[in-house]
């Protein structure tokens, strides 16, 4: 395997305040440098790529509509007490950055929701408690998924759709929780702890993954919802908990900022380097998105 290394390119286009104390030290990093980029691909080669956000401060979270139109995330915008975050689209052929929220309260990890009219965020309310809200998609306020639920659970961290009904949950507890949630009941029950902040579907499949701490590692695990089982995988390079997935099914995760890719479903799943974004990128990738048609490749670039 040839690991592509990028150079710059002319062709690049330039362009509450309430908060959870556990939430921020998982979340932010004390509050360090983050930028999101978009990768143009083309038969898995790298055609361009683009600097999003170019503005100091947070900006995190990329998550592509199911559409590939647009590439949710959230920004943080303010400083100290005034910080707060807001949930952000950008407009892949305009190159314009909307607001979606723009509300006094803080919202995390914009998700899009099966049916496609609204998007699910983390929500954090004037009490400080992190809860599993919505937003339209065509514009309009929050609110509350299920009250019955929210009610029930300590602070919500992360989710993942199974289906229009259920959703998988990352808890903050001691230890970390990921919960199976049926909103049209209110009911939940833990699957696993010690969990990672991914939660991923995989591309073609009714399967879901997520991380758990083992060691000094973070372990690939794989959920059926159908047979309620989970498998365990490969661990992730270094020490790094973020990973998405290519849309031909291979695992996507990073070493500094070298994404690497291994197949998990070999009987033993070797990392090889990909692409190496060492000239974009001066600190470390963490979360990253590829688009369902296989066209980009989101990341962000942690200059902690």
């Amino acid at each position: 395997m040839v690991m592509q290394t990028l150079q710059p390119s002319i062709k690049i286009s330039p362009q509450s305040k309430i908060f959870s104390a556990l939430f921020m030290a998982l979340s932010f990093s004390c509050f360090a440098e983050d930028e999101i980029f978009i990768a143009e691909l083309k038969q898995d080669k790298v055609i361009s790529v683009k600097n999003i956000t170019k503005r100091s401060g947070y900006d995190n979270q990329p998550h592509f509509t199911p559409d590939n139109s647009q590439l949710f995330y959230t920004a943080m915008y303010g400083e100290g007490d005034d910080a707060q975050t807001d949930s952000i689209s950008y407009d892949i052929k305009t190159g314009i950055s909307t607001n979606l929220t723009n509300s006094l309260a803080s919202e995390y990890s914009p998700t899009v929701m099966p049916g496609n009219q609204s998007f699910s965020v983390i929500y954090v309310g004037e009490d400080g408690r992190q809860r599993l809200s919505k937003y339209p998609l065509n514009g309009g306020q929050a609110s509350s998924l299920v009250t019955q639920l929210n009610k029930k659970f300590k602070d919500i961290g992360y989710q993942v759709w199974l289906n229009k009904d259920e959703l998988l949950l990352f808890v903050l507890a001691q230890p970390m929780q990921l919960q199976r949630v049926n909103l049209s009941t209110g009911n939940a029950h833990i699957l696993d702890t010690d969990i990672g902040r991914t939660l991923r579907k995989l591309p073609s499949s009714r399967l879901f993954s997520y991380t758990k701490a083992k060691a000094d590692k973070w372990q690939l695990h794989v959920y059926d919802p159908k047979a309620g089982s989970i498998a365990e995988k490969t661990t992730l390079p270094m020490d790094n908990m973020y990973y998405a997935w290519h849309r031909n099914g291979h695992l996507l995760s990073a070493d500094k900022a070298v994404v690497m890719k291994t197949d998990i479903w070999q009987t033993k799943a070797i990392w090889q380097p990909w692409i190496d974004f060492s000239n974009y990128c001066s600190g470390s990738i963490t979360r990253m998105d590829m688009a369902s048609n296989g066209a980009m490749l989101a990341f962000v670039c942690n200059t902690e």
